[in-house]
Formats: C-alpha cells, sequence, structure tokens
C-alpha cells in the first residue's frame, strides 16, 4: 500500500508491505558441523512473515537537474522449524534491514547527462551464522542518445564502485573493486 504526493518540482512517495506466506520453500545450504560436506537441502517452513517500508524523493529542476533520494527499511519473522540451528539460514535474514540509494542526473546538453549514484547496504546475516559488514558504493556515468539516419541510439559510459569499496554481495564473494562499462543501444 502506497502514496505518491506532488509539490511542484518535488514528489514523495511512501509504501509499506507486508508479506504472509504459509509453507515458505526455503533452500537451505545444510552442513553437517565439522564435516566440510554440504547438502543443499530444501524444506517448507511454516510461516514466514516479510514486512517494511520505503520512503522516496524525487526533485527536477528545470529540463537539467534530476535527483532521487531513497530509504526502505525491512524486517523478518520466521515460524520455529525442527531444522533452526546456528548451521543452517533463513532466506529472508539475508536481506539486509536498512538500504538507501542516492541518484543525481545533470543534463550537460542536449539529450547528454551526468549520472551519479550512492547505495548504502545495512549489515546483515549472511550463511553459516556469518554476518556480512554494511557497505557503501558510488557509481558514476554517462548516457548520451542520439538520432542517426532516422534510429534512436543510446550510449552509455559508467564505473561502478569508483571509490573500490570491498564488500560481499553473497558471504565469501568479494565484488570487484571498479567495474568500466561501455553500452550501446538501438530501438527501430
Amino acid at each position: 500500500m502506497g502514496v505518491i504526493k506532488d509539490y511542484g518540482p518535488l514528489s514523495a512517495r511512501a509504501a509499506v508491505f507486508y508479506y504472509d506466506i504459509k509453507d515458505f520453500i526455503n533452500d537451505n545450504g545444510i552442513t553437517a558441523p565439522g564435516s566440510g560436506l554440504g547438502s543443499n537441502c530444501l524444506y517448507n517452513t511454516d510461516n514466514v512473515r516479510l514486512y517494511g517500508g520505503e520512503l522516496e524523493l524525487s526533485l527536477k529542476l528545470g529540463d537539467r537537474f534530476r535527483a532521487t533520494a531513497a530509504y526502505l527499511y525491512q524486517e523478518n519473522s520466521v515460524s520455529d522449524t525442527a531444522y533452526d540451528t546456528d548451521f543452517t539460514y533463513y532466506l529472508p535474514d539475508l536481506l539486509p534491514r536498512h538500504k538507501i540509494k542516492l541518484l543525481g542526473q545533470y543534463q550537460v546538453w542536449d539529450n547528454g547527462w551526468l549520472i551519479a549514484s550512492a547505495r548504502y547496504v545495512g549489515k546483515r546475516e549472511a550463511q553459516k551464522g556469518e554476518t556480512l559488514g554494511d557497505y557503501a558504493t558510488l557509481d558514476v556515468g554517462f548516457e548520451q542518445d542520439m538520432t542517426i539516419g532516422g534510429l534512436l541510439y543510446n550510449l552509455k559510459l559508467s564505473c561502478n564502485n569508483i571509490t573500490g569499496t570491498d564488500y560481499q554481495e553473497q558471504a565469501g564473494y568479494s565484488m570487484p573493486d571498479q567495474v568500466y562499462a561501455i553500452e550501446m543501444g538501438l530501438k527501430f
């Protein structure tokens, strides 16, 4: 459930969500303690609830500047099962409680945009009882739309994680320092 309200150049959005899932199928990499052996087990959890809220503000100043800020809070509760031990995990527990996203765009010339975005992800549980720390990243890029021969082209240049933040989205898999990309699109 949500609401959107415009205040001239400012747009605000607020939403709340609630999922009540019966017989949730959990994909659980259970490892027998001390053995190093895994057994990708699937089992039903009687009941999982996922709930939270989102807030978003968007600002548009003239035709050249746009900015968005968004915050997400999410929580979960899980019914007890026989598998609830310290060497198992519930998929909903792997979600961070807090997320923040910021996006800014500035039009430097006709259909040419400089783009910067940042995101913060709060600490969260990981498989087998680990905890992954919180992190923040910064991405920058440039996007240009152009028409050539009646066809619409889109060129994107970007660098993700420009600050080289050391973080993991999945336990045990470090993300690269930077990712550079060149993308070309065509609409006809």
